[in-house]
C-alpha cells in the first residue's frame, strides 16, 4: 500500500470541499525522495465545474482549492489533471509525469 500521510489528507479534504460533486478524484503522492516527505502530488479530478473552462482556468481552480490561506502550497509541487466529464468520457487517459530533477524545472530527460 502506498504511503498516505497527513498532507495528502488535507489536500483530499480541501478538494472534496471545493468540488463536492466531483465524479472522480484521486490524489497520489509522487514524492521522488521519501514518500513521507509528501512534497509532490498528482491530482486527478473530473468535475462538472470544469465544463467550458480552459486548461489554465481549471488549474487555477484546483490550485486555489489546495493552497494555504496565504495562497502558497504547503508542499513543493502539484501536477494537475483536471477534466470535465465529457472530456473524461472521451479520453480517460492521464499524461505521464515529467521527470523531476529536483531543480524545479520538470524538464523530461534532464
Amino acid at each position: 500500500m502506498a504511503f498516505r500521510g497527513p498532507r495528502q489528507e488535507v489536500v483530499e479534504a480541501r478538494l472534496m470541499k471545493a468540488f463536492p460533486d466531483a465524479l472522480h478524484m484521486e490524489v497520489t503522492n509522487e514524492s521522488h525522495g521519501r514518500q513521507e516527505d509528501e512534497s509532490h502530488f498528482h491530482v486527478l479530478l473530473v468535475a462538472e465545474a470544469f465544463e467550458g473552462v480552459n486548461l489554465i482556468g481549471r488549474h487555477r481552480l484546483v490550485n486555489s482549492a489546495v493552497a494555504e490561506e496565504d495562497g502558497t502550497l504547503g508542499f513543493h509541487s502539484v501536477r494537475i489533471t483536471a477534466k470535465a466529464p465529457t472530456q473524461w468520457e472521451a479520453n480517460p487517459s492521464v499524461p505521464a509525469a515529467p521527470r523531476c530533477t529536483g531543480k524545479g524545472d520538470g524538464v523530461p530527460g534532464r
